[in-house]
């Protein structure tokens, strides 16, 4: 994948998870343990039905998009974080990643 690729799947993939999984990131920056793995589940359809773009690359490029996702996700964690008015009952967690379901690109 090129750089102007690696920008627009992070781009939209931290859009999308800030809005069909905020509450899901909220309930994982609520844990306690900072180095726990946190999974998010992400729904493949729904994903590609906002950019097919993003499912063609999924499909040619699977390892990198998921690299690419699990960065996009830290960076939607962290926004969410700071626009939190009562933080302190919230952390940063380093360990998320994206699982994507649905996807025949999974299918093994």
């Amino acid at each position: 994948m090129n750089c102007d690729q690696v920008t627009l799947v992070g781009q939209v993939f931290e859009s999308y998870v800030s809005e069909h999984h905020r509450n899901d990131i909220l309930l994982i920056l609520k844990e306690r343990d900072e180095d726990a793995h946190y999974p998010i589940v992400i729904n493949a359809m729904t994903l590609f039905e906002t950019n097919m773009e993003i499912g063609e690359y999924f499909t040619v490029f699977p390892n990198e998009v998921l690299t690419v996702f699990d960065s996009a996700l830290r960076r939607s964690a962290l926004t969410i974080l700071q626009s939190l008015s009562q933080p302190q009952d919230f952390s940063m967690k380093q360990n998320l990643h994206a699982r994507i379901s649905g996807s025949h690109s999974c299918q093994g």
